[in-house]
């Protein structure tokens, strides 16, 4: 069952992405995927899937790390900095994962003043630097 912050915060990111989508998962956990999040030149596809996990015990806890498709790309080909393809646990979800993270969660995160969406826009400034 999802905690009612949760879902309250999702709501907000629903403002901005319609399209997408909040999965309560086994552990208690939760996974957002977004559709067609927009992505500048220097990668190989126009658009990507973003996915992220909204881990047991949040807010206190920040999500971390993300999957974009599976195939995403550098525009050269290469792969992405600190990334690797890997399922998504308790999905059978299969992306390209990027080792992003809050950093240093414990004092750069607050529940009180964070939310779902600003790690949407953590997410999302990463995606705009293609490396």
């Amino acid at each position: 069952m999802l905690s009612s912050v949760t879902e309250r915060q999702f709501e907000r990111v629903k403002e901005r992405y319609p399209e997408g989508t909040l999965q309560g998962l086994p552990s208690g956990a939760a996974l957002v995927s977004i559709p067609g999040i927009a992505l500048p030149p220097g990668w190989s596809a126009a658009s990507t899937n973003v996915h992220f996990l909204v881990p047991v015990g949040y807010p206190g806890p920040p999500p971390d790390c993300f999957w974009a498709d599976q195939t995403l790309r550098l525009a050269g080909g290469g792969q992405p900095q600190a990334s690797n393809i890997q399922q998504i646990p308790e999905t059978v979800i299969v992306g390209l994962w990027f080792s992003w993270h809050v950093v240093d969660g414990q004092s750069n995160w607050s529940p009180n003043r964070d939310d779902l969406m600003t790690f949407v826009s953590i997410v999302i400034d990463r995606l705009r630097r293609p490396q």
